[in-house]
């Protein structure tokens, strides 16, 4: 059983504030936007799978919607990020359509895959941004970030590469790897580590020697930070700092966000091994909850509002459940297509 570790003093509140942070409602409704869009999306894809429509398995970021939103929204043009399914928020933020992703997890026969994947390997660089999923390491991307960000700093374009990443993949060589190369030629690269508890099962006490994921930052000499990720303002501070660094050519940053995943590793996981008071403590400090409240209480904003873009995200997810059903799949006799390049032939790139 895990221990229960609160989180420290200085981050830990049941209520936000953006404090210096000069944001309009409209931003601030399209950021509770997302987040609730994301909510509600996972839970209708959890839904789904359970009664056996999706392929493969189904991984969620419920009670991490803040991080990804919070991150996505001080992004720039130009800047490359890489995700798996937790951090989905920060694909609608950037654009990406709830019914292609949904399409994709129905193994329907639409582009980049043709059925060929699960959804939550999503990849678009030229539309949003997105880098390839390479491997079934998260700890992969660290090396490969680097490699884009230094692609980056030779041709001088003043980007940033993020890596989402998640605390058990802070552990294996690649991490180390990547940070090391991306510390020695200051390479503008940001790793957003969202700590949320668990490395599948296995709690941070037993993963790691140190109490933090940042903790491990001076092994680099490199920047890092450690915020609490259910405040979407602190997100969005952290993040805007971390990110300001990398571009201003001082270096990679790493920002360790704590927060607390509310499901299972995936759905097929009932999270049995989290201590009821471990639950207990951070369902009240859900991001969602956190950000409804500030907009009601401090912002003053009608509760209608609200209720619009809460009935607007089951719309629209009712809208993708419908398109996605009504794709076909890949026809049978395609089944070892897309697979290798045909032998001495291009592929074009709106096929890549």
């Amino acid at each position: 059983m895990s221990e229960f570790h609160p989180l420290p003093p200085e981050l830990d509140r049941t209520e936000i504030d953006p404090g210096e942070l000069d944001l309009s409602d409209e931003f601030l409704l399209a950021c509770y936007r997302i987040m609730r869009l994301t909510r509600t999306f996972e839970d209708r894809l959890a839904t789904l799978y359970k009664q056996g429509r999706t392929f493969g398995a189904v991984y969620l970021g419920t009670g991490q919607e803040a991080i990804a939103t919070g991150v996505a929204s001080v992004m720039n043009p130009g800047d490359i990020f890489n995700t798996v399914s937790r951090s989905l928020a920060a694909w609608f933020y950037r654009g990406v359509q709830p019914r292609d992703v949904l399409a994709r997890w129905l193994g329907k026969d639409i582009p980049p895959s043709h059925g060929r994947e699960l959804g939550l390997f999503l990849a678009d660089l030229e539309r949003y941004g997105i880098a390839p999923y390479h491997n079934g390491s998260m700890a992969s991307w660290i090396p490969t970030g680097a490699g884009f960000a230094l692609g980056m700093k030779m041709r001088r374009l003043g980007n940033v590469y993020i890596a989402f990443t998640g605390d058990g993949a802070t552990s294996p060589g690649d991490f180390y790897e990547g940070l090391n190369f991306a510390a020695i030629h200051k390479l503008p690269l940001v790793v957003v580590v969202e700590n949320n508890q668990f490395a599948y099962s296995t709690p941070i006490e037993k993963q790691m020697p140190v109490r933090w994921v940042s903790d491990r930052a001076p092994a680099f000499n490199i920047y890092r930070d450690l915020a609490f990720g259910n405040d979407l303002f602190g997100v969005i501070v952290a993040a805007g700092r971390a990110i300001q660094h990398a571009r201003a050519g001082k270096g990679p940053a790493l920002v360790e966000f704590a927060t607390f995943r509310r499901r299972g590793h995936g759905e097929h996981d009932d999270a049995s091994y989290v201590p009821e008071a471990m639950r207990s403590y951070w369902e009240q400090r859900d991001p969602m909850t956190l950000l409804t409240t500030y907009l009601r209480n401090r912002r003053r904003i009608p509760t209608e509002s609200l209720d619009y873009h809460d009935q607007d995200a089951t719309r629209i997810v009712d809208e993708a459940v419908r398109y996605a059903e009504s794709l076909p799949y890949p026809p049978a006799e395609s089944v070892t297509e897309r697979l290798y390049a045909p032998r001495g032939t291009a592929v074009p790139a709106s096929e890549r």
